[in-house]
Formats: structure tokens, C-alpha cells, sequence
């Protein structure tokens, strides 16, 4: 788990950092609405973290419909967070989208990571102890 937890710490920094300079760009270099900004940059960091984090943080032996539904969902609930997180901060409290884009990071960081654990990634016990059984011989 604690293996587990760093890869997907870097991976999530790489992500962090794609992701942030696709919306900085987004948002200065295209003059295009911050959220709007967001949703190019989310797009694009979940095909990065899918990648990643399918073949080398959880190690996913079965890339199926059904672990990339989940995946998408996760990211989906994370995007909302996200979403709503930059409006009250850009809208209500007047903080500038990039910095309130940082503060949102964190949360769905630790809301992400929880759902892919748990859920996206989640083997059951047959197939930790198929994959030990198997390791063992």
C-alpha cells in the first residue's frame, strides 16, 4: 500500500503539472474561460492518469469497459468537486482562478486516490492470493 500510495503521488504530481500548465495556457495564452480552461485540462490529465496509474501504481492486470467506466467515474465526481470548489472560491470569495485551482488540487487529489483504491482499481481477495499463489511457485 505504501508502494501504491507514492507511485500515485508522483504520478499525480506529473498530472498536476500537465494538467496545470494546459489550464495556465488556457487561461492566458487562449484567453478562454477558466472553467472551460479546467475542463480541457481535466480531459486531457485523465487520459494521462489513466495510463499510469492502470499499468504501473495499481498494476491493473484487465484493462475492460468496466475498470475504465469506474475510472471515468471517479474523475467525473472529482471533476465536480473541482468545479464547484473553483466557483465558490473565483465567484464568491474573489480569489484568483489560478491560485484557487491549487487549493482545489489538494481535495481532489485525496478524493481521487481514495475512489481509484477502492473502487477503480479494487481487486477482490481471489485475486490477491491467485496472483501470490501463482508468485510463490
Amino acid at each position: 500500500m505504501r508502494s501504491q500510495t507514492i507511485k500515485f503521488l508522483i504520478v499525480g504530481v506529473l498530472n498536476t503539472i500537465v494538467g496545470y500548465i494546459v489550464y495556465f495556457l488556457c487561461l492566458r495564452s487562449f484567453d478562454l474561460n477558466y472553467m472551460f480552461s479546467l475542463l480541457i485540462a481535466h480531459t486531457l490529465g485523465v487520459v494521462h492518469s489513466y495510463l499510469w496509474n492502470s499499468k504501473w501504481t495499481f498494476k491493473s492486470g484487465s484493462h475492460t469497459y468496466k475498470n475504465l467506466v469506474k475510472f471515468m467515474g471517479v474523475y467525473v465526481c472529482s471533476f465536480l468537486i473541482n468545479l464547484l470548489l473553483l466557483y465558490i472560491m473565483v465567484n464568491y470569495l474573489r480569489i484568483n482562478p489560478l491560485f484557487s485551482q491549487v487549493v482545489a488540487l489538494f481535495i481532489t487529489t485525496v478524493v481521487s486516490f481514495i475512489g481509484h483504491k477502492f473502487w477503480s482499481f479494487k481487486t477482490n481477495k481471489f485475486q490477491k492470493w491467485s496472483v501470490r499463489h501463482v508468485d510463490n511457485k
